[in-house]
């Protein structure tokens, strides 16, 4: 039961973000400016985190595989840096950003 749900939640994830069927509600663009308000109490902060939350929780275990005692703060800066290191594909949608930035920080092990 548990293989099939990551399958159904991988092909989700996949379809949505593939080429132009589907529109992507946050891009990179607008993720870059609500993590600007980091370390602030602000509402823009609060979507940044609360994204990063919601990306983390649909891919843990399917396309990365965090650690143990992992923060949602450490996971807020880790989406933050790769941001601000990857410029360049902020066209791209938000949550495809978060999940290359998991994947660099958390790889699966095999």
């Amino acid at each position: 039961m548990r293989a099939r749900m990551k399958q159904a939640i991988l092909a989700l994830l996949l379809i949505s973000n593939s080429g132009n069927l589907f529109a992507a509600f946050v891009d990179g663009n607008e993720l870059s400016k609500w993590e600007k308000d980091q370390g602030q109490a602000g509402f823009e902060s609060g979507l940044f985190n609360g994204y990063v939350a919601g990306v983390v929780d649909v891919g843990d275990n399917i396309l990365f595989c965090t650690t143990f005692g992992v923060k949602r703060g450490q996971l807020s800066a880790i989406a933050a840096k790769y941001l601000k290191n990857n410029p360049e594909q902020w066209n791209k949608p938000a949550s495809i950003l978060i999940i290359d930035s998991m994947k660099s920080a958390f790889p699966c092990k095999e």
